[in-house]
């Protein structure tokens, strides 16, 4: 058990092995909180290096009422310079991109089905670390939802 335990935790803090990742190293290792879209319920996602530092994965939860609604993951990976995403979720749906980052922005653009029949869309959005957190913006001109770190 103590073994099991031990590589679990060695997942969560390796240091990510690829640079184009190392903007990610803010939010690997903990979980973190903000409302979901339309302000229904709440959206918590817990990032992890996985393969050593490799890639990153993004799992997220969104409730209402304290009942799970809807859930998804997303691994983030290096290609070459840039930073490829896949995302799928419970509802069957799959989106891919990229994910460009400048200082403290993340920029993400791709295309998403966000349901197994759903046609494809186009997908994007912005993230911004702010103090205490970082934001999300999602489509043009879209609001901003503040995640902050879950303890």
């Amino acid at each position: 058990m103590f073994v099991l335990l031990a590589a679990v935790a060695g997942t969560v803090t390796t240091p990510l092995a690829q640079p184009p990742l190392q903007p990610w190293s803010a939010l690997v290792g903990h979980c973190w909180v903000g409302s979901a879209p339309g302000n229904a319920g709440t959206d918590k996602h817990c990032f992890e290096s996985v393969y050593g530092g490799q890639h990153v994965r993004d799992r997220h939860a969104v409730t209402v009422d304290g009942r799970e609604v809807y859930a998804g993951e997303s691994i983030y990976s290096a290609k070459g310079p840039q930073v490829i995403f896949t995302y799928w979720n419970s509802l069957g749906g799959l989106g891919t991109g990229t994910a460009v980052v400048s200082d403290d922005e993340w920029q993400f653009n791709g295309t998403i089905h966000a349901t197994a029949r759903g046609a494809e869309e186009p997908m994007v959005a912005v993230w911004k670390m702010v103090p205490g957190g970082y934001e999300v913006r999602e489509g043009e001109g879209g609001k901003s939802r503040l995640f902050r770190r879950d303890h």
